[in-house]
């Protein structure tokens, strides 16, 4: 391998800042990339907030309000594959017109060997899916819309 084939590209400080705020999002402590040359890029950030109990925490939700009724956007804690259909079953996580409730897995993303669940973080009515299987989605995708459940 020669020259520039396999080089580190060039961020900016904003560029850093964001791949750091997404680390942090996603509960992981530090990200480092190498290149050939011996040029590094490492980003370690600090963890303000005590971990949750799950390993893999849902992004904060995005609140979207449409017209009289309010609904939340699940997003992706990670990038893969997206599976919206349970691998053994055959059946749909969360098909438009079912009820979740929070921590319910409603996704699954697969990377190589790797399968790593999208919960919902409120409960409520799955109104929309605005993902496709098999999508190759990134942090932060949106997959879903819940509509939460009125409390009593």
């Amino acid at each position: 391998m020669t020259g520039s084939a396999a080089q580190i590209p060039s961020f900016d400080t904003d560029d850093i800042a964001c791949i750091a705020g997404m680390l942090a999002q996603a509960g992981l402590e530090s990200f480092e990339i190498s290149g050939p040359d011996g040029t590094r890029l490492f980003i370690k950030t600090s963890q303000s907030e005590p971990q949750s109990e799950t390993r893999h925490t849902q992004p904060p939700l995005s609140q979207k309000t449409d017209a009289a009724d309010t609904c939340f956007a699940v997003k992706t804690p990670y990038f893969g594959v997206l599976t919206l259909t349970h691998p053994l079953r055959d059946a749909p996580f969360a098909p438009v017109g079912s009820h979740v409730k929070t921590g319910d897995i409603v996704a699954l993303l697969t990377l190589e060997t790797l399968q790593i669940p999208v919960v919902a973080s409120v409960g409520g009515e799955v109104i929309e899916i605005t993902a496709q299987e098999g999508e190759l989605t990134g942090f932060g995708t949106e997959i879903m819309k819940i509509r939460p459940t009125q409390a009593a």
